[in-house]
């Protein structure tokens, strides 16, 4: 499972008033000069145990995949533990009060500040890795206040997918903005499909990965300048959550949303279009065949709205614990598994996109059609913001567009939203 789908979410929600029933609060060094002193960490081999937890399918993965570094560093072990994304927040504190921490942990992007504001992670140390490298934006969702706790692992945004064969039949182009994708999923329609395009609906299918870049693309900021307030904007978000919802009353997609049939649907030509992530490609060729993906699937930036065409950006970081018995081996494995060529080896693993930047100049992301949509949509992203309070944030506006889905009103949905803002806060 990927980062960024609702798995990644589940058990961060409410995440603030758990810290707080607790006692617990923001680590009291996050983001000050004393967290960012950390040793440095030399070339010598990895030696001892390094223990791992991860997640989904890079959980079910990595241990076999580091064999790899093992025969770099032939006095080290690395022992991965599965955890289930739903359990990831409850064992993280509950490791970090018993002092039962693993050495290092792979980090959803968007449970990063959860995890700074319940303390435990160390900061990354000073050259462990070129953050020049790096995704921007990726980078950028690794830090708190200046101080970088977590290292970016891969990157995942989103793109649309179609179905190349119906979309010629129906005379129609890929959409660059948003009149062009209602025109899109209509044309499809009346070619014959029961719908136009599948969208997620609600909380249980993290909606906010369409909506927050159509509130982007709006041209709405989440935070403030400082980036310690929320600061929606009321117009884009109306504007966001209108568009949104105008896909599910004007019956151009499921009120049912993805639903268990997405990937059917999208092969019987039922619903021949979507937004997702690269997993897609090879979720798709596992249930037909790489050829018939070559042949009937295209990728396509997501369309441009009245200011930009950001898409969402997820993905998974890799952290080590301040209590970590092999810190100095799990950091090696960290800056090993950044490197360029084994990241492009993770891809062709998991179909997880590098998060180094040079990784991505290279077989197959140069060549393959869908691949190099994918890489181009890179430039243009949203990340969710860096604060505690979002998954609790996002899991309410998630409320609030399905009602606008079901009828209601944007304007009253945004109010709300921003009403919630105000009396959450950001967490900090």
């Amino acid at each position: 499972m990927k980062m960024g789908r609702k798995a990644l979410t589940i058990g961060a929600i409410g995440i603030v008033g758990l810290l707080a029933l607790s006692g617990c609060g923001r680590a009291d060094d996050a983001g000050t000069d004393d967290a960012a002193e950390t040793a440095t960490i030399d070339d010598s081999p990895a030696t001892g145990e390094i223990t791992v937890w991860a997640m989904g399918e890079e959980g079910e993965n990595l241990g076999a995949f580091a064999d790899a570094f093992i025969e770099d560093n032939p006095d080290a072990t690395v022992t991965v533990t599965n955890i289930p994304w739903a359990d990831v927040m409850t064992k993280y504190q509950t490791a970090v009060a018993a002092g039962t921490v693993p050495d290092a942990i792979m980090i959803g992007s968007s449970l990063l500040p959860s995890m700074v504001a319940a303390g435990g992670l160390a900061a990354v140390p000073d050259g462990l890795v070129d953050d020049d490298s790096f995704n921007e934006t990726a980078l950028e969702s690794t830090e708190v206040e200046g101080t970088a706790y977590a290292v970016p692992w891969y990157v995942e945004t989103r793109v649309m997918y179609y179905r190349t064969d119906l979309a010629e039949k129906a005379g129609v182009e890929p959409p660059a903005t948003w009149d062009d994708l209602t025109a899109f999923g209509e044309a499809m329609k009346a070619n014959g499909a029961q719908y136009g395009i599948q969208l997620p609906m609600g909380d249980a299918e993290d909606s906010t990965q369409v909506i927050l870049p159509f509130y982007a693309q709006a041209g709405g900021e989440v935070l403030n300048d400082e980036g310690d307030a929320y600061a929606w904007d009321e117009a884009a978000l109306t504007d966001a959550l209108d568009y949104y919802a105008s896909f599910f009353t004007e019956g151009l997609a499921p009120m049912s949303g993805y639903g268990d049939a997405q990937t059917a649907a999208f092969a019987d030509g039922s619903n021949p279009s979507f937004i997702s992530g690269p997993w897609m490609i090879g979720v798709l060729g596992d249930q037909e065949s790489p050829e018939w993906v070559e042949e009937n699937v295209g990728t396509a930036p997501v369309p441009t709205g009245a200011d930009n065409n950001d898409s969402y950006l997820g993905g998974g970081h890799l952290g080590v614990f301040e209590d970590a018995e092999n810190a100095d081996g799990a950091w090696k494995l960290i800056r090993w598994l950044s490197d360029a060529d084994t990241q492009q080896a993770w891809f062709e693993q998991v179909n997880a996109l590098p998060a180094v930047s040079s990784a991505l100049d290279a077989e197959p992301f140069t060549s393959d059609p869908r691949l190099t949509v994918l890489n181009d949509q890179l430039e243009n992203t949203v990340a969710p913001p860096s604060v505690p309070s979002w998954n609790e944030m996002s899991a309410f506006i998630e409320t609030e567009a399905e009602k606008v889905a079901n009828g209601g009103s944007a304007a009253d949905a945004a109010a709300a939203i921003i009403s919630k803002a105000e009396s959450l806060g950001t967490g900090w």
